[in-house]
């Protein structure tokens, strides 16, 4: 479980003391936890499931998958939420979207996909 809070944490580009603000404890915990050398309780290893969005199963005992598989519509719609909160650029995006002609809907996705394959190179 050591190995997998780790993994969680640097997946989340914290370092162990932001880390431990976001569940409530110290960065020399976490240090502990990291390391094996300390076990967290089922009340830490609870928080950082529900902080992170990492399913128990898999930060106990390493049973896949690590997140929860959520049904396509609804991680679409928390998605929506989550930038008509956050990001005013893609909700107007979205909003736009909706109104545009099918030909200009394909001229969009034609300039997206070139968008897409240009990331996958970079990386």
């Amino acid at each position: 479980m050591n190995i997998r809070i780790k993994e969680i944490r640097e997946n989340e580009g914290l370092t162990q003391e932001e880390f431990g603000k976001r569940i409530g404890a110290a960065r020399n915990t976490i240090a502990n936890y990291e390391s094996g050398n300390r076990k967290p309780s089922n009340a830490v290893i609870t928080s950082i499931c529900r902080e992170f969005g990492y399913r128990e199963e898999w930060l106990r005992d390493g049973i896949e998958p690590q997140k929860p598989v959520i049904d396509e519509d609804i991680e679409y719609g928390q998605i929506c939420a989550e930038l008509g909160i956050t990001d005013s650029r893609a909700k107007q995006v979205i909003m736009n979207y909706s109104k545009m002609s099918p030909k200009n809907k394909e001229l969009f996705w034609s300039f997206i996909s070139e968008i897409f394959e240009s990331e996958k190179k970079d990386k």
